[in-house]
Formats: structure tokens, sequence, C-alpha cells
């Protein structure tokens, strides 16, 4: 009867020597719109940096970013990255060793849709006769453009794509060039005695 009562007393003492996530950021299952450059998971028990580990997966199932336990508290592992995941599914694999050395393992998942800038206008194509206005982005802000600026008509009014500006004088002189050039085989086919 004793053994039974001290069993009940140390099975909760030793269920809780296992470093359980209890946090985790980004949060599982949830899609994130901001940059993330760092991952982290918060447990249940104080972990040691020896059997310890975070890995972050792609969805190629390659290693992205590789961490342990946080110096700064050994109840938190994080992950960090110099530049930010791409949009993409994630699968974080971690490893806790409790200060007693037992191990839990365990996923999550979570996903990244940063949503993408867009495409500066392109140039009118020659010959079509229309000026560009450039793609309309629904829903988004206006962000400062770093394709050509467009240039001013000769006689104001709306503006024009720069690229026209030097196809039609090129258009115009390889026609006077073909003309020149048609004139002279003529000329120089031509029968002895003609003038």
């Amino acid at each position: 009867m004793l053994a039974a009562s001290l069993a009940v007393f140390l099975v909760p003492g030793l269920v809780a020597a296992h470093a359980e996530l209890v946090t985790a950021s980004p949060a599982a299952g949830s899609t994130v719109t901001q940059p993330v450059a760092e991952v982290s998971g918060v447990y249940s028990e104080a972990m040691t940096p020896n059997g310890s580990s975070i890995l972050v997966k792609d969805a190629s199932g390659a290693t992205v970013i590789r961490g342990t336990v946080d110096p700064a508290t050994n109840t938190r592992m994080v992950a960090t990255r110099a530049a930010p995941l791409g949009s993409g599914t994630y699968t974080v694999a971690w490893t806790s060793a409790a200060l007693d050395g037992h191990l839990m393992r365990g996923t999550w998942t979570f996903t990244v849709a940063v949503p993408v800038a867009s495409t500066p206008p392109s140039s009118t194509p020659a010959g079509s006769g229309a000026a560009s206005a450039g793609p309309t982005v629904v829903g988004a802000t206006p962000s400062p453009s770093t394709g050509q600026t467009p240039l001013p008509s000769a006689g104001g009014g709306t503006p024009v794509s720069g690229t026209s500006d030097v196809v039609l004088p090129i258009l115009v002189a390889l026609m006077i060039l073909g003309a020149g050039a048609a004139y002279l085989l003529r000329r120089r086919n031509r029968p002895p005695g003609l003038t």
C-alpha cells in the first residue's frame, strides 16, 4: 500500500521531466504574410543544448535553418537566418533534451505567403501606337517604379515611351538606305548606252 501511494506522487514528477512544446512561433498551421527570419519554440521544461535541436525544412525536405537552445533562456529553442524565408510551406522538426536526459520529439508546420511586389511597367512595342499605362494591381499600395520613366511628347499632352523615339528614326534611316541601294543596283544593271 505504501509503494502504491509513493508511485502516485512520483509519476507526475517523472512526466514533468519531459520538455514538451508549449508555444510555437510561427504558430502551428498558421499562414504568415510577413517575412520570417526566426523560428522558435517555448518548452515546458529547461533543456540542455547537448541533444536539443530545431530544424526548419522546406517543402522538398531540405533543411533551411538549424537552431538549438536559446542561450538567454533554457526553455526556448530558436533558429535564425540572415535572409527571410521565401513563400512556401515549412516543417519544423524539434528534439528537446530535458536536463535529466529525457528526449522528446515533434513537428509543426506553417506557411509563408509574402505578397510579391508588382513588376515595373513594360515599354510599348514599336509600331503599336499606344503608350503603356502599366499594370494594375488591385488592393496593393503603389510603389515607386524602378523601370524607365516615360518621356513627354514634343507637343505636350500624354507621355509616351522613350523606346519609340529611338526605333522610329532607325526605321526611317533603314528605309532610306534600302531605297538608295535599290537605285544604285538598278543603275548598275542598265544596259550600256542608256542614260
